[in-house]
C-alpha cells in the first residue's frame, strides 16, 4: 500500500487491504460482518452510497488486536509453564 497518512480516508477496498494486506485483503462481506458485530470500526457515511474509513481507526483496531493476541499468547505460555512446574500434562 502506498504511504498513507493516519488522517487519510480509504474506501471499502482500501479498508479491506488495510486490514488483510495487499496479498490477502479481507473480503468485503467479512468486513461488513465485522462492522455489524462491532469487531471492525464503522465507516463514515459521506454520501448515499459512499463510505470511507479513517486510517487511524483501522490502525488502532490492528494495534489493539495485536496486543490482545500477544497477551493471550503470554497467558497461554504462563499456564503451560505452571502446569509443567506442577507436573501436569500440558
Amino acid at each position: 500500500m502506498q504511504n498513507i497518512n493516519p488522517t487519510d480516508l480509504v474506501d471499502e477496498a482500501g479498508a479491506c487491504r488495510f486490514l488483510g494486506g495487499e496479498q490477502t485483503p479481507v473480503h468485503r462481506s467479512t468486513l461488513w460482518r465485522g462492522i455489524n458485530s462491532g469487531r471492525y470500526p464503522t465507516p463514515l457515511k459521506i454520501g448515499p452510497a459512499t463510505n470511507r474509513w479513517r486510517v487511524s481507526e483501522l490502525a488502532d483496531f490492528l494495534e489493539k488486536a495485536a496486543a490482545e493476541a500477544a497477551a493471550e499468547r503470554k497467558a497461554a505460555a504462563e499456564r503451560k509453564a505452571a502446569a509443567e512446574r506442577n507436573g501436569e500434562a500440558a
